[in-house]
């Protein structure tokens, strides 16, 4: 039996008492946990029920060819890993028929994932959805439907492009000392 530890437990508390006082690191630890939840949940769940269940890594492929980034360069950019990295997660995808390839119609030379249209794809990504609506009512329940509505208009506006460029403050304070400075 597999005891999956909640945010209630004992070293999450501790930690949280130590780190989470700090505005910046509560919301990404925010953020990592409700994904947190949410994978764990819905693998768990697919496990109650017999069915496929998958990594966290093969997880992202899966919300990302839903939100209809497709191509594995563009899905590997969006999650910070290599092309490669995704090839290799997506294998199992692919023999298991949940993904399958398809030809890129703008780059002959190149493949596209697609969710198979085979009757167990089919089935899973409705059981999923089903699930998921079931995981937005929980949460509602637990926190609020006006508290999970804010949520979910939070998060589905334009935060904008990646920020690239550390502050000018921490620019300075990590700068490489230059030659004329070491002597």
């Amino acid at each position: 039996m597999i005891v999956k530890q909640g945010y209630n437990s004992q070293p999450f508390r501790v930690m949280k008492q130590k780190y989470m006082r700090q505005t910046p690191l509560r919301t990404f630890a925010g953020l990592v946990k409700a994904v947190n939840w949410y994978d764990v949940s819905l693998q768990s769940m697919l496990e109650d029920l017999n069915m496929s269940s998958v990594n966290r890594t093969q997880s992202m492929i899966l919300v990302h060819i839903s939100n209809g980034v497709t191509r594995p360069s563009d899905i590997a950019r969006e999650m910070g890993t290599t092309r490669q990295n995704v090839h290799a997660m997506a294998k199992l995808l692919i023999e298991n028929n949940i993904v399958t390839q398809i030809a890129d119609p703008t780059d002959g030379r190149s493949k596209l994932y697609a969710f198979s249209t085979t009757r167990k794809a089919i089935e899973l990504r409705e059981t999923v959805l089903e699930m998921l609506s079931y995981l937005d009512r929980q949460l509602a329940e637990r926190l609020g439907k006006a508290e999970i509505k804010e949520i979910r208009e939070t998060l589905s506006k334009d935060w904008g492009t990646f920020v690239t460029k550390a502050p000018a403050k921490l620019q300075k304070k990590h700068a490489k000392p230059t030659k004329q400075a070491k002597r």
